[in-house]
């Protein structure tokens, strides 16, 4: 068992445009199998190397709140809508 000091988080990023039942599968397995604290769920502002997503991005961020309540692992996690513009991971981390 890892020390609370230790304990490690995911970082689960993308356009969730849809968020959808494979996310949080995958997301769970991953967490479990790693033995994760939490797993945050970063949507992009605007994804870089993909068209444009289908639904706004608040709409998008509002689908992720409502597809993770009740997982208290799962975490929204805003920067880089707070942040706005083009998203790069590197600077999330």
């Amino acid at each position: 068992m890892r020390s609370p000091e230790l304990s490690l988080i995911g970082i689960f990023g993308g356009t969730f445009d849809p968020v959808h039942y494979g996310h949080l599968r995958v997301a769970e397995e991953i967490a479990e199998m790693t033995g994760l604290r939490e797993m945050r769920f970063i949507p992009a502002a605007r994804p870089r190397l993909r068209r444009a997503p289908m639904a706004s991005l608040q709409h998008r961020v509002a689908m992720i709140r409502l597809a993770i309540q009740g997982n208290s692992r799962f975490i929204l996690d805003e920067r880089e809508v707070q942040r706005g513009g083009i998203s790069y991971t590197v600077e999330s981390l």
